[in-house]
């Protein structure tokens, strides 16, 4: 599946919406960005692991996720996170968030998911990473 340069929107949920951009990362390699805002839940769970796991195994590209978009995640959100972060260390491919929000940094702290993955700030930080 090719994957635009510029950001198209990927697909939309009731309560999600998704777009997949690919940027030059730091380190002068690219990364896929998948951008999520609403909700992470069990409503659109599988909107969000059926865009990333397929990111994932497109190109070899490490995967930023930014939820700065993104204002509630419940525990099946937090599968799903957890179900990217997994797909991403089986096919040995980084897995970057990008978390703006003091709800969802909280969520991620509360969790433990924070000390699984890089979270970052910004999506400048993200890339700066990358």
């Amino acid at each position: 599946m090719p994957w635009a340069d510029d950001i198209a929107i990927f697909c939309q949920g009731r309560a999600m919406e998704l777009d997949v951009s690919s940027r030059v990362g730091g380190s002068g390699a690219r990364v896929n960005i998948l951008r999520c805002s609403g909700n992470l839940d069990l409503e659109t769970v599988d909107i969000f692991t059926g865009a990333a796991l397929p990111l994932l195994e497109t190109d070899g590209k490490p995967l930023i996720v930014d939820l700065s978009g993104v204002s509630f995640i419940d525990s099946m959100g937090l599968s799903g996170l957890i179900a990217a972060l997994s797909h991403a260390r089986e096919v040995e491919l980084g897995l970057d968030l990008v978390v703006n929000t003091e709800r969802v940094s909280r969520l991620l702290s509360l969790t433990g998911v924070d000390v699984l993955m890089p979270i970052h700030e910004s999506l400048q930080g993200a890339l700066a990473s990358n």
